[in-house]
């Protein structure tokens, strides 16, 4: 018998221009995102690195994923606001 190859293909987060390779272990992923977060709030990174952080712990943790999800949605609506509701591009 051969092992199984219907594995799920790596998961990327892409910032920008650059694609990032998510970890597939849970708690490998965690403490990057719990790290990410620790230096996202010290100087000199600043806020660069929180976007990401809270995109990998939203992965596992339920609670960070329902906060993205609603802040996604709320910065839709506000820039659906800006550029006017009829426009297109």
């Amino acid at each position: 018998m051969t092992p199984s190859t219907s594995e799920a293909p790596p998961a990327y987060l892409r910032i920008g221009k650059r694609r990032l390779r998510i970890p597939k272990r849970r708690a490998v992923r965690i403490a990057l995102g719990i790290a990410l977060v620790i230096r996202g709030v010290l100087p000199p990174a600043g806020f660069i690195l929180l976007p990401p952080a809270l995109t990998i712990l939203s992965i596992d943790i339920p609670r960070v994923r329902r906060w993205r999800r609603r802040l996604v949605v709320w910065l839709g609506k506000r820039r659906r606001a800006r550029h006017g509701r009829g426009s297109l591009g």
